[in-house]
């Protein structure tokens, strides 16, 4: 054989191993394509599970809201209501909110002066007035109360049965109660067959020196019960 013909040969067998080599090294890394991981490829291939990859999402918005405005004050507010017009004839009820307690005043014209003023009255903080307003009435003043609210309607004090006016049969029962005066200058308590605020509505009244015990006895006539300086009444 030719030298030339040898050296054919021998190209020929050369090439031969370089694409043997090239296909092996192809099956051994997978044929994924550019840019695709081929170690997770050899994984699965092998029956394994290919590394846990964590979505891209765009981050949550949370959309703005605009604050709503505080709840009106129920009931009438404080200040001079003109009766007829600000505030109809009636019987309300409303507890004194302010840290110096509430005060009230029914008026027989708005001139402001002393004489104007047909009944009126101080409430300590968190205790309950109850005033009946008339037709005749000009105007109700009050400041230090939340809203005042028809009389007839749910009882605002809670089951307590402590100082302020108490509506017979609805914040009070019928009975006889016992209390002792706490505060320093003594007790009040008065029985009411109305509550229009004056002298005229006081059915028996006392005052009750401090540490002494007041015992009364509330009749189903009664409209309102008020105190003040006493401790919680009890029913005897």
């Amino acid at each position: 054989m030719s030298r030339d013909v040898k050296n054919a040969f021998g190209a020929l067998a050369l090439a031969a191993v370089v694409a043997a080599s090239a296909a092996g090294c192809q099956s051994k890394t997978g044929s994924a394509g550019p840019g695709v991981n081929n170690t997770s490829t050899t994984a699965s291939a092998a029956g394994g599970s290919a590394p846990k990859t964590t979505p891209t999402t765009s981050p949550k918005t949370t959309p703005k809201t605009t604050a709503s405005a505080p709840a009106a004050a129920k009931g009438l507010g404080g200040g001079t209501l003109i009766v007829g017009k600000d505030i109809q004839p009636g019987t309300y009820k409303a507890i004194a909110t302010d840290t110096l307690g509430g005060y009230w005043e029914r008026d027989k014209d708005t001139s402001g002066t002393t004489d104007s003023v047909l009944a009126n009255d101080n409430v300590a903080q968190g205790e309950q007035a109850v005033i009946t307003i008339l037709p005749t009435d000009k105007a109700f003043k009050s400041s230090g109360f939340g809203g005042w609210v028809p009389a007839a309607g749910p009882s605002l004090t809670g089951g307590k049965l402590g100082g302020g006016t108490l509506i017979v049969g609805v914040d009070i029962q019928p009975g006889t109660y016992t209390a002792t005066a706490t505060a320093s200058l003594g007790g009040y308590w008065e029985r009411e067959k109305d509550t229009l605020g004056g002298t005229d509505s006081v059915l028996a009244n006392d005052n009750v020196d401090a540490g002494a015990k007041a015992t009364v006895t509330i009749s189903a006539s009664d409209k309102a019960f008020k105190s003040s300086g006493f401790g919680p009444w009890v029913k005897s």
